[in-house]
């Protein structure tokens, strides 16, 4: 299916694609809402070395070269689920991140928090950074380290302001459209193919409707065309009837043509049936009469032969007679034999 079918069915089952694009937008106001962005603040805290390590009016900077694993026991601390379950017991939706900053090569330790409203991750944030140099301290103690070794700490950068995190929301809400959109479109797709088939098979199944018989006029029908009216409505000529007494016209021969002409009109009895063919006249057709070879043309005046004459030729009556009786003496002369 090419994507113009595509259109086509969504253009067809238009009110299958416009419930499924209502429910598109449910789905989008639902991923919004089940997942709503998260604000996000961020904070870096530098172990200080002691004085006993920098020494008397040395630059403590210059001495942060051995400080990086006191950074790491800080971190394992932080990462514990005993200070994740401490220190996140006054949001259910705070979380945070303690790790050594990668982009520095010094005993940086970086705090990223994460909740649901910028108040709450500000107020983990500032938490977490005021305790990273108790908890420091506290861990020195309980070994027993002097004073003068004892690491501090330092702030080196914390937000002053939650920044919005958008991305899940953003996945969530892709996710819900394209979702919503395949099922539009197959949804459509299945509907008009369905439809469409079921018409299909309403086409097969149903029969033909039968074809109405042509009446024939001479049943009596009132509704059936008269074959009178309608070779009048065309033009053709129509014979009349002839009174009962009048005397029967000898048969006419009939031109191959014409006869050919009246087997490819209908007949009277198809006249209701069949639409009415406009007349066309036709030339007409004038046979010329046969003219006798020299052979047989009569001799010295002598009466002419009626046999000879061409078909056409209509004998006088005296003829007819003379062969009336020529015809019956043949015959008693045949018996006498």
């Amino acid at each position: 299916m090419s994507f113009l079918d595509v259109i086509a069915a969504l253009g067809r089952r238009w009110y299958v694609t416009v419930a499924g694009l209502f429910a598109t937008v449910a789905l989008l106001l639902g991923a919004s809402t089940l997942e709503p962005p998260v604000y996000t603040a961020r904070g870096l805290v530098l172990l200080v070395p002691s004085q006993q390590m920098v020494g008397k009016g040395g630059n403590p900077f210059l001495a942060l070269g051995g400080l990086d694993l006191p950074a790491r026991v800080v971190v394992a601390y932080y990462e514990s689920d005993v200070a994740k379950a401490r220190f996140t017991s006054g949001s259910a939706d705070s979380e945070y991140v303690v790790a050594i900053e990668e982009s520095t090569r010094g005993p940086v330790i970086s705090v990223d928090v994460t909740d649901s409203s910028p108040e709450g991750a500000l107020a983990t944030l500032e938490e977490l950074t005021t305790s990273v140099p108790v908890e420091l301290r506290r861990l020195q103690e309980e070994v027993d380290a002097p004073e003068n070794a004892i690491v501090s700490t330092l702030v080196l950068a914390k937000d002053e302001e939650a920044e919005a995190d958008n991305s899940g929301t953003v996945r969530m809400i892709i996710a819900a459209a394209g979702v919503g959109l395949v099922v539009t479109v197959v949804g459509a797709v299945a509907v008009d193919g369905m439809a469409r088939s079921r018409m299909r098979g309403r086409k097969r199944v149903s029969p033909a409707k039968p074809k109405p018989e042509p009446k024939d006029p001479s049943d009596g029908d009132p509704e059936a065309p008269d074959a009178t009216s309608g070779a009048k409505a065309t033009g053709a000529k129509v014979a009349e009837p002839k009174p009962a007494g009048s005397k029967a016209e000898a048969p006419q021969k009939t031109d191959p043509e014409q006869a050919a002409a009246q087997q490819a009109e209908p007949s009277t009895a198809d006249a209701g049936a069949q639409t009415v063919k406009p007349f066309v006249a036709k030339p007409p057709t004038v046979k010329l009469p046969t003219l006798r070879p020299p052979s047989v043309q009569p001799q010295g005046g002598a009466a002419p032969d009626d046999r000879s004459l061409p078909p056409w030729h209509n004998p006088p009556l005296e003829s007819r007679e003379r062969r009336r009786d020529e015809a019956a003496a043949r015959a008693s002369s045949a018996e006498s034999r």
